[in-house]
């Protein structure tokens, strides 16, 4: 099954084109805030270099955040598109769930992160299930919790108060080592290593960047359990509003004040901010 794998949920973007036993190619590079300039390219390059057509695809996986709202939006447009124009099956994966996928292989639980701004992380957390066939081990995710956006000591106290206790009535340890992965800065990981208590370790940055073959395979994983998205209906996740208010220039026309999204239990909203939630 051939599938292209597209990720531009952050500033650093990926594509992939792949099969079960084949990487035909890979590109993970920092896009920067290019995402609907590089995108295309990317994947037109990739297939020529396999030299393969859109039409030999057999599906599209695309990474749905949360992220970059701008970001988010291209990698899933353009995903959608594809799957539509072509005909073919379309799976979505938490942007979240595919960081945490490149860290399967370690015995205990892997807390997923991005920066969400104005000091806040996005945060799920996900024990991964070791399965054997003819020989070969494959891994799938199992989320403990729900997508979290707390700052990085409310998320230290959610997955000691929360996540790890639901470990207990399966019989797993406690005191399993957590492991903390993604794209975050010194600050962030400062933090929570302060307010963690028991094993607790971080993945090298480098290990943390994204990569879309891995998110082909999550999606190969569905894929196989009959499990897609409708192109129509895929839409990005988005885990808060985004910072937009409306234009100082139209305040004199529409005889309102400049509302923001930031303001706590504001019910207002631009035709802007509405368009971002829907796309």
């Amino acid at each position: 099954m051939l599938l292209l794998a597209l990720d531009t949920s952050t500033r650093q973007a990926s594509v992939a084109l792949c099969n079960e036993e084949r990487l035909y190619g890979e590109y993970t590079w920092h896009v920067g805030n290019n995402h609907s300039v590089e995108l295309l390219e990317r994947v037109q390059r990739l297939l020529a270099e396999s030299e393969l057509v859109m039409s030999a695809l057999d599906g599209v996986a695309v990474a749905t955040g949360p992220g970059s709202f701008n970001g988010v939006r291209v990698a899933v447009a353009t995903a959608k598109t594809l799957a539509f124009a072509l005909r073919k099956p379309l799976v979505g994966i938490s942007t979240l769930e595919a960081g945490a996928a490149q860290h399967q292989q370690w015995p205990g639980l892997v807390c997923s992160l991005l920066e969400a701004g104005r000091s806040e992380l996005y945060a799920a957390c996900y024990l991964f299930d070791g399965q054997e066939h003819d020989g070969v081990v494959t891994y799938r995710p199992r989320q403990l919790g729900t997508y979290q956006v707390l700052a990085p000591r409310e998320i230290a106290h959610y997955v000691q108060s929360q996540v790890l206790p639901q470990l207990e009535p399966a019989g797993e340890i406690r005191a399993v080592p957590c492991l903390f992965c993604g794209e975050i800065d010194d600050r962030s990981r400062q933090a929570l290593s302060t307010h963690m208590s028991g094993p607790t370790f971080f993945a090298p940055a480098i290990w943390s960047v994204r990569r879309a073959s891995v998110l082909a395979s999550l999606a190969r994983q569905r894929l196989a359990e009959q499990l897609q998205d409708d192109p129509l209906a895929l839409e990005p996740l988005y885990l808060r509003r985004p910072s937009i208010t409306t234009s100082a220039r139209k305040q004199p026309l529409l005889g309102k004040k400049t509302i923001s999204t930031d303001q706590p239990n504001n019910q207002h909203n631009t035709e802007r901010e509405e368009g971002a939630l829907r796309h």
